[in-house]
């Protein structure tokens, strides 16, 4: 008895390793995996969320949805994303407003930009729209800081919220063309242009993606693109420089991300099969439909970055002397 008691027990010491040893649930799994675009739905990045969310359900097989948490300048759907379990069912596509410039400006973001997320792959860049109420009396970005100059009631100007590039940017400009502003943030793209097409603001600048329909209904007006060269989706838009005010060269990037710790391999899974997604004729083509540039890269160029141009922006924030909110 006592040997078949002693053989029973050495069974089961055997197993108990062998049970610690299985192979984890393989990724994707059956659990849903989230990708939060911080920002409203509607514009163009949402759409790239999804359809790169479809992508990802038909080649990895599992569920992928899209969340829209937006809120200060995209910092309460980051931190939310950084607050997520490290396993694979939470990404963030994220802008540099995002990521790099809304923690220079807040007091508590909520995350820390170099710890709490760990990058996947870098997504798309575009540069800036400057754009007006269709009201305004001004054909060109000249006319328009004369316009500026003379308004006793001071200039509106709108932005997806403070610390975003398009905010920033927009600072920089009424600094260097000698009006005065005041900011009125609003929750996404979409809602900006409606600010500005029913009167509410002035000015804005955003991306010609998500503005040229609006554009081109005759709702709002674009006068100038920021960037080296003019936009092949609106070839007759000059650039700001060629209007007179050097220096306007920033874009606006995207990059996904996860929380930091999630395993390595879901990792490069997740960033081969989004760059993957980049090159298919179908994204492409609305890259191109946006004026927007696909550029995939490693998890270390995204931190790169982030490194490089976090302190370039920090001197923006001092030279307008934005104060954390």
């Amino acid at each position: 008895m006592q040997r078949r008691h002693l053989a029973a027990a050495t069974l089961a010491a055997l197993a108990r390793p062998a049970l610690a040893q299985q192979e984890p649930e393989p990724w994707p799994g059956r659990r849903p995996v989230r990708i939060v675009y911080p920002f409203a739905a509607g514009g163009v990045g949402d759409a790239y969320a999804r359809m790169l969310a479809e992508h990802c359900a038909q080649a990895l097989g599992g569920t992928f949805v899209v969340e829209n948490r937006t809120g200060a300048s995209g910092a309460i759907g980051t931190a939310f994303v950084a607050n997520q379990a490290p396993d694979g069912h939470s990404f963030i596509m994220n802008s540099n407003s995002s990521q790099v410039v809304a923690p220079l400006v807040l007091r508590d973001p909520g995350f820390d930009p170099m710890r709490s997320l760990a990058p996947v792959t870098r997504l798309y860049r575009y540069g800036m729209y400057l754009l007006i109420n269709p009201r305004i009396p001004a054909r060109t970005v000249g006319e328009f800081v004369d316009w500026a100059k003379a308004q006793r009631r001071g200039v509106n100007m709108a932005s997806v919220g403070v610390g975003s590039v398009g905010h920033l940017t927009a600072e920089m400009f009424s600094r260097r063309a000698g009006f005065a502003v005041e900011h009125v943030p609003y929750r996404g793209g979409p809602t900006t242009l409606l600010a500005l097409a029913q009167g509410e603001a002035d000015y804005v600048f955003d991306s010609v993606g998500n503005a040229q329909p609006t554009v081109r209904e005759g709702l709002i007006r674009g006068l100038a693109v920021t960037g080296r060269h003019r936009s092949p989706a609106v070839p007759d838009i000059p650039t700001v420089l060629e209007s007179g005010f050097p220096g306007f060269e920033d874009d606006v990037w995207f990059a996904l991300y996860a929380p930091a710790g999630t395993p390595r391999a879901i990792i490069d899974a997740m960033g081969a099969e989004t760059r993957r997604f980049l090159n298919t004729p179908a994204f492409q083509a609305r890259l191109a439909a946006n004026a927007h540039e696909g550029v995939g890269s490693t998890p270390e160029e995204v931190m790169a970055d982030i490194a490089a141009e976090t302190p370039r922006w920090a001197e923006v924030i001092r030279t307008l002397k934005i104060e954390k909110q």
